[in-house]
């Protein structure tokens, strides 16, 4: 059973901006089970050369109605 995602943020890519959806762990927040991002500093996990960095101002709770 997959967790249920919390929040929403912004990813800038070498494409662009993309908006996706998180969940929240101790040190990271998850994207998906192998891209994930530091809750410090917004660069990714396990690839720290890569360009792509999570917009950690950007990040929203998502709101359920």
């Amino acid at each position: 059973m997959k967790k249920a995602k919390t929040h929403t943020g912004t990813i800038i890519t070498k494409d662009g901006e993309k908006q996706v959806e998180l969940r929240e762990h101790a040190t990271t927040w998850c994207v998906a089970q192998r891209e994930t991002y530091d809750k410090f500093t917004g660069r990714r996990c396990g690839a720290p050369m890569t360009s792509r960095r999570l917009i950690l101002s950007s990040i929203q709770p998502i709101e359920i109605t």
